[in-house]
């Protein structure tokens, strides 16, 4: 059992916290904006506006790096998969989960087109959730490692997967 350090996070986490931080916002500098007094000039309206768009901005990007992508610890052995977060985040309420690999329902390597690598989704039925596993810089050889015991455990347990999961083994299949 080799631990391994990725980083972790979830697609509904990231979805909300990418809409629900600017709308909230918006609709909180609209409501300031509406509460000036109407004698402010333009100038001072404006200075509002733009301070207000890039603090949250600047929010949205710390929320990013620092509470959607969680830096992770992952356990698998014969038993099942278990992860623990390396630090807290205010989006996640489970910083620890074990599961076996009978309530783990599909397996999917995924490529990202943001950052021009893969990542690796693994779906659990009881809580039902996906989970979405990444590489920390300069770990590429660790996250092979961990792609293959995935690929191990998934022949073992016949666990389904979306895309073909061995593709990236294979030097041969080219785009």
């Amino acid at each position: 059992m080799h631990p391994y350090k990725l980083k972790y996070h979830k697609n509904s986490v990231l979805l909300i916290a990418m809409v629900g931080i600017p709308v909230f916002f918006i609709s909180l500098m609209l409501y300031c904006l509406f509460s000036l007094p109407s004698s402010l000039s333009e100038t001072s309206t404006l200075i509002f506006v733009s301070l207000s768009i890039i603090l949250m901005a600047l929010l949205l990007l710390w929320i990013t790096k620092t509470q959607i992508f969680v830096h992770s610890k992952i356990l698998i052995s014969e038993k099942g998969i278990s992860f623990k977060l390396k630090s807290t985040s205010f989006l996640y309420r489970r910083t620890e989960f074990f599961s076996g690999w009978e309530n783990v329902t599909s397996l999917t390597e995924m490529f990202d087109n943001h950052n021009g690598g893969y990542f690796y989704q693994i779906a659990f039925k009881d809580p039902g959730f996906v989970a979405n596993f990444s590489p920390l810089k300069n770990h590429e050889i660790e996250v092979d490692c961990f792609f293959s015991e995935l690929q191990y455990y998934q022949e073992s347990y016949n666990i389904a997967h979306q895309l073909p999961i061995s593709r990236k083994l294979n030097p041969s299949n080219s785009f």
